[in-house]
């Protein structure tokens, strides 16, 4: 199941772009893919709590769309939920290794505006009232633009999960190739 849904999303990002590339559609292997999940748990074993690795962002016409890798570690429950929201991004999470809860929705208690180089507008902070959902390896999550989300727990010492990101306004910058 996991591998049909990886390629669910490659096709559709593959349809996506090959209406803005006369030359074809963008297609990343298995390979890369397996490749990029390899770089990422490095990056988690050299120290580093996250790992975001833009794979591909390339412009469609209207808007960009982008799919990136991204690998946390072990986070315990704490009793106070802090997220993120993106501004202008959509996002859909797709769980190919590991497991935890999600926080989604609610509001941010006294949200801070940052300027991501690499994700553009966000708000982060406190969430107050939002849903804690469980997701394991195979689960999607679709969290639009401006609705807080984080992580309450991860329970595996890592998870891993694409993100497949739209880009409307153009904020991120293109990477055609790995």
């Amino acid at each position: 199941m996991k591998k049909e849904l990886i390629a669910l999303g490659l096709v559709t990002l593959a349809c996506t772009a090959s209406t803005a590339d006369e030359d074809g559609s963008t297609i990343m292997t298995k390979a890369e893919v397996e490749a990029t999940i390899a770089q990422g748990m490095a990056r988690l074993a050299e120290g580093r709590t996250v790992s975001d690795i833009v794979m591909r962002h390339i412009d469609v016409g209207e808007s960009n769309f982008g799919v990136s890798m991204v690998q946390r570690s072990k986070v315990e429950a704490n009793g106070v939920e802090t997220g993120i929201a993106h501004v202008n991004l959509d996002e859909i999470y797709y769980v190919v290794e590991g497991e935890g809860i999600m926080v989604t929705g609610g509001e941010f208690v006294d949200p801070q505006s940052t300027d991501s180089n690499l994700l553009g507008a966000m708000l982060r902070g406190e969430i107050s009232g939002g849903v804690l959902q469980p997701v394991k390896s195979g689960d999607i999550a679709i969290i639009p633009k401006g609705m807080p989300h984080g992580w309450h727990e991860i329970h595996t010492d890592t998870i891993s999960y694409l993100i497949f990101r739209g880009d409307p306004e153009k904020e991120m910058a293109i990477k055609s190739e790995q």
